[in-house]
């Protein structure tokens, strides 16, 4: 499924009204970019469209295990997703048991670190538009997010540059806001974010 983010995030009523209505909730989420689920916190899930003519994305996002035993990702499930590959950072191969999430800490997958890898995609992914996707926990269950539909190039979640080369490159209208609807700049540095221990 794919979710028009540009019009569930503009205003703070639209959301909650179609959360009242059950339209487009996701389940366990706190806010448009946050979900939580056992003693996860999910933030700023987001995902680097395919390149033209190709099938591959790639999921990023940071989560917190406030939790006291380790948890781990494994398993990344959608309909319009054919296949999926973790890999542990952007040099080694592919590891089979999934993302750990060890405790107390919080683990970054990035363009530079851990991410998973996507395969054949089976629908158009718009930037600017969302994603639902059911990201499955070893001790902490399931849980269903949005994420972010950002450029094949983006360094991080809501890249205004790429974006806008992505535009250009497509022929299309750079003068205008930017379609995710988002303040930009506080996303781009999920360093900043206190609490725990980044783990790269």
């Amino acid at each position: 499924m794919t979710i028009k983010r540009r019009d569930l995030l503009l205003t703070g009523g639209s959301l909650l009204g179609g959360a009242a209505l059950g339209l487009f909730a996701p389940r366990g989420a706190a806010s448009a970019h946050e979900y939580d689920v056992g003693k996860l916190k999910i933030e700023h899930p987001w995902l680097r469209a395919p390149m033209d003519g190709e099938t591959k994305a790639y999921f990023y996002a940071v989560i917190h295990n406030r939790g006291d035993a380790a948890d781990r990702l494994v398993a990344v499930k959608s309909p319009n997703i054919g296949r999926i590959e973790f890999h542990g950072d952007s040099k080694h191969g592919v590891v089979s048991e999934g993302i750990l999430l060890p405790p107390k800490t919080k683990t970054t997958l990035a363009p530079d670190s851990r991410h998973v890898a996507l395969f054949d995609i089976k629908k158009h992914l718009e930037l600017g538009w969302g994603f639902e996707m059911t990201l499955v926990f070893e001790k902490a269950g399931e849980v269903t997010i949005d994420a972010a539909i950002d450029a094949p190039d983006a360094k991080h979640a809501h890249d205004a540059e790429a974006m806008e080369r992505w535009q250009q490159a497509h022929g299309q209208d750079t003068s205008g806001p930017a379609p995710s609807g988002h303040d930009h700049s506080s996303h781009k540095h999920h360093d900043a974010e206190k609490g725990g221990h980044d783990q790269k």
